[in-house]
């Protein structure tokens, strides 16, 4: 059948915000709010099978425009579709249920407030509009430190990309800023010439969104605290720049984060490159209680740095690499050459104590120009399972020319345990590179263990002439020169394996050898268990003893201008045909006296 006219369709006008609002419309009746630009349907009768009485709103492309709001309309439910649905409500039957609107807003993503990621427009103001606008806004229902604010503090996402910044971007308490990954989401700060401001700075609970506080504002209470920062890199374009300033940041955790200068080796001093930057105000008012995981410091000045009276931080699993110096504690660079600012004393407010129970585990430091640890000042200090790689040579290597020692304590009540160092390997025997001065893979003061067990064979010697056996080294000061004293205790276990039947032995003991660098002094002595043939002359057939050795290899003599540099230890092994395997491990207590 043909349609040759279409009747008009009448549907109610008015408007839902004036009087009454929408009136109960009949069965399948239509209004339109012009005022709300929406449309509504009546549901009908009961009793012609709706479930309710009232009228429903039917969607429109308004509500998908920039006027409505789809989401607030939207209702989602946790796992409601499956096949054996959870739980989220007293029963099955009554799940609850969330607006889409409400569900999306549990994480916030930088992309939000403008941010573009491709490693040329300025993100800046965009990345701190982000965290400004979550943790400084007044108006924010998570603003504040009250109980309600703790339930709307949300984790604010940074996706994949480059974000260019070009000044600092101030962090406030509770802040959680998590990145895709290292090298997937990366800041590249890239301030003015001249501007050596750090590319993050954390500040306290005075600061506001226009004006970001100063140290010197911070108490106990107000103090930047309950940070998070993941999965992100920050990457220093003008080596005159630190990475992260934290100025009195207490109870907080930094992860997976990657902090580096733009050249592959640094070879340009400058005492503002610090990857980590740690200042106090007061040893009450300071860093405290923070966890850097994972975190990689690469092509930096300092990789830490933290003169100041710091308390109780850890450092777990973390890579060191391509810096002049890795940790320094206590003291500063100075800011005209490289060299130490000392203050003596500790006079300074906030600088009595220097850092204290800081704990360093599992590192890895690797091609370290200087020190991987300078402890001018503090104590109850750990490190513990690290390794040290090409540390102390001025990226020369290992058996070129040592120049400082790996790690120094000058203070005392500080320990090290299993560190595993290259340069022992590579300077212990005296059979090879014996020319190369070898500076101590820790010195100080505090106790150094050897990684592991050593061993070196034994053979017979002519008569009693002393045969070259292995040597370790002297205690010296932070910059490589010999001072102080160390003892060493030597525990070894000598297995002879001699030809002639029946005159086999095992013999273990322990060796003390004392060196006072300062009077040119070793003496050494060992103590000894034998298992043998009875009332065999085996036992006193090999014998060790020390000496000082000079930046040559040669024996000390005292000659004008020699210097000792190492302690060798020599053995004679009267016993005919015999041969065996030397096992041994050593403790080390250098002293240099702390003036």
């Amino acid at each position: 059948m043909a349609v040759y006219q279409i009747s008009r369709i009448q549907v109610r006008r008015g408007q839902a915000n004036q009087g009454t609002g929408i009136p109960q419309l009949a069965s399948g009746e239509m209004a339109w709010a012009v005022d709300t630009q929406q449309l509504y349907i009546g549901n009908g009768a009961v009793s012609e099978g709706a479930p309710g009485v009232g009228n429903t709103r039917l969607l429109t492309l308004n509500d998908l425009s920039a006027q409505g709001n789809l989401l607030e309309l939207s209702q989602y439910s946790y796992a409601v579709t499956l096949d054996i649905p959870i739980i989220t409500g007293a029963s099955a039957s009554s799940p609850v249920y969330r607006t889409l609107q409400t569900r999306l807003d549990d994480q916030v993503s930088t992309s939000y407030f403008g941010t573009v990621g491709n490693g040329v427009a300025d993100d800046t103001a965009a990345l701190q509009r982000a965290i400004n606008q979550q943790y400084l806004n007044a108006n924010n229902y998570a603003y504040g430190t009250s109980a309600d604010a703790v339930k709307f503090r949300k984790i604010i996402t940074i996706p994949p990309g480059i974000y260019k910044t070009t000044s600092t971007i101030f962090i406030p308490s509770y802040t959680t800023l998590v990145g895709a990954g290292e090298l997937k989401t990366i800041i590249n700060f890239v301030p003015s010439v001249g501007n050596t401001s750090p590319a993050f700075r954390f500040v306290n609970d005075t600061s506001t969104a226009s004006a970001p506080s100063a140290i010197a504002t911070t108490t106990s209470t107000n103090q930047p605290r309950w940070i998070d920062i993941s999965d992100l890199s920050i990457h220093i374009f003008n080596q005159t720049n630190t990475g992260m300033q934290m100025d009195c940041v207490r109870n907080s955790r930094f992860s997976n984060i990657r902090i580096a200068s733009s050249e592959s080796e640094l070879t340009v001093y400058n005492p503002n490159n610090i990857g980590i930057k740690m200042n106090a105000l007061s040893d009450i008012y300071t860093c405290q209680e923070n966890h850097f995981e994972n975190i990689t410091l690469s092509n930096l000045t300092t990789a830490v740095s933290a003169k100041q009276d710091i308390v109780n931080n850890m450092f777990t699993g973390c890579h060191i690499q391509f810096a002049r110096q890795g940790f320094l504690f206590g003291i500063e660079r100075s800011g005209v050459s490289d060299a130490y600012v000392f203050s003596l004393g500790g006079g300074n407010i906030g600088e009595q104590h220097g850092p204290r129970q800081t704990t360093i585990v599992n590192t890895k430091f690797y091609k370290i120009r200087q020190h991987a640890i300078y402890l001018y000042r503090g104590e109850f200090n750990s490190v513990s399972q690290c390794r040290l790689y090409d540390v102390g040579n001025n990226n020369t290597g290992d058996t070129t020319f040592p120049e400082f020692p790996q790690i120094f304590f000058r203070t005392s009540n500080n320990s090290t345990e299993e560190i595993q160092s290259s340069r022992t390997n590579s300077l212990n025997s005296m059979a090879t590179f014996l020319t190369v001065p070898y500076l101590p893979e820790v010195s100080g003061n505090v106790t150094y263990a050897s990684h592991g067990v050593k061993q070196f064979n034994i053979s017979q010697t002519n008569g009693t002439d002393a045969r070259s056996f292995f040597r370790l080294p002297i205690s010296v000061a932070h910059n490589g020169a010999p001072g102080g004293s160390i003892s060493y205790t030597i525990d070894y276990t000598y297995k002879s394996l001699v030809t002639t039947a029946g005159t086999k032995f095992t013999r273990s003991g322990r060796m003390l050898v004392t060196a006072d660098v300062d009077q040119k002094y070793s003496q050494l002595s060992d103590d000894y268990n034998f298992a043998g043939p009875a009332n065999s002359i085996n036992d006193t057939a090999l014998a060790f003893s020390c000496a000082l050795l000079d930046i040559s290899g040669a024996v000390y003599t005292g000659a004008v201008g020699q210097i000792p540099y190492a302690i060798g230890i020599y053995y004679t092994n009267t016993l005919a045909n015999d041969t065996g395997n030397f096992t041994f491990s050593y403790t080390a207590d250098p002293h240099f006296q702390i003036i």
